[in-house]
Order: structure tokens, then sequence, then C-alpha cells
């Protein structure tokens, strides 16, 4: 009986874990959890979800519009001449959808390699800049386009950065005059890490940059990879031993000291893994030497040194057999420091540094609690079966709930006051009157989705192990 009681109790306390980790991923996440000053500066009143795509080829049946308010269409083309063009030459269809869906689209030029090679020959002289402007305005117009993203990759010196500023500046000027002011959305890309425009440009004052476009999209991601001397994760949450700066709390902590500003800041989330060839096998350990060997790509996508969502869950060939279980020959671990999950591979020593769902989920949660305006996604249709798309959804549907928890308790207080109710506030108010102004750690990773019986998953939860128990005696 005892042995039989013990291992029912083991697997109850196994079944628990496992369900929590899905069913409270940001559910569990309160009014009183969110800073004082969050909840004040009106962020979490309209949060933005930007969601990459290709500009050509994608079926709109692959697009979670539920969950988007801007389509990002990469790359448009652009020469040393300042000419801009859609790749595809016809993205009319997709935009199309795209605003029958309520979801804004909006033209990325630039990218890495050749796009940004020619944005910084168009920038390179008043002429070249001033035709560049002029033919986003024409694509706006003849697309029905919603705005332009300027993702260039990187600028190399001061004065670049400089000449991406008089192009912001005046493709803002040019949108408010064809427009209307503010008609038109202009966002950027930003490097990511320390606050720096590049990876060769000191950090500057970011604060004039803040003030021209509507929003910056964080590059929070493609930290390491193949291209690093260790396997790590390409999105760690925080920072790994030995490589300060090199993660998301930390970008999203470098870009707001060097002025900009957090109603304006997207963090980026990737829906795909950077893989590398480890010289050997570690107990316990992610961080291994990398051995310098070509890393594989994903069966579906074929990205050299990457595997996408789509690649990682993929049934045959893929390395999850669900969200948290390898396939075989795979295994999987979860790391403490970076909040990460990992993949080995048993014979051929492939590692992959990825995010799945919890990952996501807590870099959402660090989104609402840092007073973010909204989160990025690198790309949407790398998702498989709407799995990854679902926290960003859940993110959105936090955000609603917060606010409406706000707003029930300012006009509850309201009444009370009106009223002459002379009383002490109940548990919760008091809870949030003492905690409120400070919110909850980010550093509470993974702890902070576990919270006993709070919330719908863990009332389902004590219920299931409350019958469980009952019929077992």
């Amino acid at each position: 009986m005892e042995l039989r009681l013990a291992t029912l109790i083991c697997l109850l306390a196994h079944a628990a874990m496992v369900l929590g980790s899905i069913a409270t991923r940001l559910s569990n996440l309160q009014l009183s959890d969110v800073p004082g000053a969050v909840l004040s500066s009106g962020v979490l009143e309209n949060p933005v979800v930007f969601g990459y795509t290709f500009e050509s080829g994608i079926d709109p049946l692959n697009i979670p519009w539920s969950s988007l308010t801007h389509l990002v269409l990469a790359f448009f083309n652009v020469d040393g001449a300042g000419t801009v063009v859609p790749s595809s030459g016809n993205p009319g269809a997709l935009i199309s959808v795209a605003h029958k869906n309520g979801v804004k689209a909006i033209a990325s030029i630039g990218g890495s390699g050749s796009g940004s090679t020619a944005i910084a020959l168009a920038l390179a002289t008043n002429a070249t800049s001033a035709a560049l402007v002029a033919s986003l305005v024409d694509n706006v117009k003849k697309y029905s386009l919603d705005g332009v993203d300027f993702d260039f990759e990187f600028p190399e010196t001061t004065q670049q950065v400089q000449s991406l500023y008089n192009a912001l500046n005046s493709t803002r000027s040019a949108f408010d005059a064809a427009f209307g002011r503010g008609a038109k959305t202009l966002t950027m890309t930003l490097f990511s890490s320390k606050g720096q425009f590049g990876p060769n440009v000191p950090q500057m004052d970011a604060r004039p940059f803040s003030d021209i476009v509507d929003y910056g999209l964080l590059m929070s991601y493609d930290y390491f990879g193949s291209f690093s001397a260790v396997s790590a994760p390409n999105s760690p949450f925080y920072d790994i031993p030995g490589y300060p700066g090199l993660s998301f709390t930390s970008s999203i902590a470098a870009w707001l000291s060097s002025g900009w500003d957090a109603k304006k800041l997207v963090a980026g989330l990737p829906y795909y893994g950077r893989t590398a060839t480890v010289q050997a096998s570690s107990s316990g350990t992610q961080f291994m030497p990398n051995s310098g060997a070509a890393p594989p790509g994903g069966p579906v996508s074929k990205i050299s040194g990457a595997w996408t969502w789509t690649d990682l869950r993929d049934p045959v060939n893929g390395a999850l057999r669900s969200p948290t279980a390898a396939q075989q020959g795979w295994q999987r671990h979860w790391d403490t420091t970076t909040e990460t999950p990992w993949l080995l591979h048993n014979t051929s020593l492939t590692y992959i540094g990825y995010d799945d769902l919890d990952s996501l989920a807590i870099k959402a949660n660090h989104i609402i609690t840092r007073g973010l305006v909204g989160a990025m996604v690198w790309m949407v249709q790398y998702d498989y079966a709407d799995e990854l798309n679902s926290v960003v959804g859940n993110y959105t549907m936090a955000c609603e709930r917060i606010v409406k928890q706000l707003e029930s308790n300012q006009s509850s207080t309201a009444s009370e006051s009106e009223s002459g109710v002379d009383g002490s506030s109940n548990s919760s108010d008091g809870e949030y009157s003492s905690r409120g102004s400070g919110g909850v750690s980010s550093g509470n990773g993974v702890a902070s989705w576990y919270r006993g019986a709070s919330g719908v998953g863990g009332l389902m939860l004590s219920l299931l192990m409350s019958v469980l128990a009952l019929a077992f005696w």
C-alpha cells in the first residue's frame, strides 16, 4: 500500500509539473506582478506584435493573423541609386489579406548581406538618400502599405549612423506630408546587444532615433551559433558565464539605458535555434567547445546553421516528438542559467540552442514587466501547428487581462471613495498596494511560472489531485 501510494504521489507530482508548465505560461501573471510605473505608462493598453515573413512565396493561410498587429514583408530590394522595388514584383495579394484581417502591412528594406550593403550605398550621398525616401513614398502609395521598416544590418561608422538618422528623419517628414501626420508606421531594427547601432560603432545617445520612429525592433537573438567558440543558446534570457551583455535581458537594459523609450521598444522572439557541431559531449552543461565543422541545416528549411521550429517538430526527421520531448537519438535539456532548452544528438554531436513555448513565455513575461510595447517574431512561418504563436496570443491576452484588472480596481476604489466607505482593502488589493510599485523581479525565472493553486491552471491541478486521491482511497 505504501509503495503504491508513493508511486501515485510521484506520478501526480510529475503530471502537475508538466501540466503546470503548459497551462500557466502567462496566465499566472497578475496585476500585482507588474510594476506601478508600467501600469501608469499605458503601454499595456495597445501592445503590438510584429511578425516578419518573406515578401513572396508565402501562403496567407500560414500567417497567424489573429496574433499579429503588423506583418513585416522582408525584403523589398534597394539599389545603390536609392530605388526600391518588391522582390516578387507583386506583394499586393498578401497586403490585401493582411488588411482584411485587420493587420497592418509594412515593407522592410535591407536585411543581412547585400540588402544592407545597398542601403549603405543609397545613404552615402544626399542625392541617393533623397531618391530612397521618394521611392519609399511611391511604394507605400502603389501597394497600399502601412509603413516601412529600415533593417540596416549594420552601420559600420558613426557617419553611417548619422546618415541613417537623416534618412529616417526625411522619411518621417515625407510620410507625414504625403499621408498625414503619424498615418504611416516607421520602424527600424536594432542591433542585438549593448545598445549599439552596430557591432563596431560605439554606444551613443539613442533618444533622437527613438523620437523619430514609431518602434525599434530589437534583434534579441543570434547571440551564439556555429560562429561562436562554444555552444550556447541562440537567445539566452540571461548572460552566459564569460560573455556579459549577450542576452535578451541585457540587450533590453542596454537600449533603455542608451535613451530608447520603452514605449517604443519591441523585443524580438526567435522561432528558430542555431546549431553547432561540438567536440565532445559533456555532462550537464551546454557550453561545449565548437568543433568548427559545418553546422547542419534543418530537415525542412535547409538553412545552414539553423533549425526552425518546423524543423525541430518535423514528424519524420525532427528532433522533438512533442514540444518538450526529444525524438530517438536526441537528448533534450533545460538550462536554468539561460532559461532555454537545448538539444544534443547522441552520435553526430549536433548541438541546437533554441527557444520553445516555455522560454518564449519567460521572455514575454519580461516584455510585460519591463514595460516594453510589444514583441517581434522572426519568422512567423517557422512555427509548427501554431504552437509558438500560441505564446504570442497569450501575451496579448495577458496584457488585456491586466488592464481590465487595473480598471476594475480603479473603478472599485472610486466607488468606495464616493460612497464614503471606510475599511481596509481585501487581501488582493493589499497585495497590489504593497507590491505594485516594485513588481516581481524578472530574476524569478522558471519558478515564477509555478505559483501553487493560483490561476485556472493551478485550480485544475488541485482538483485533479484531490479527485485522484479520493479515488485511490
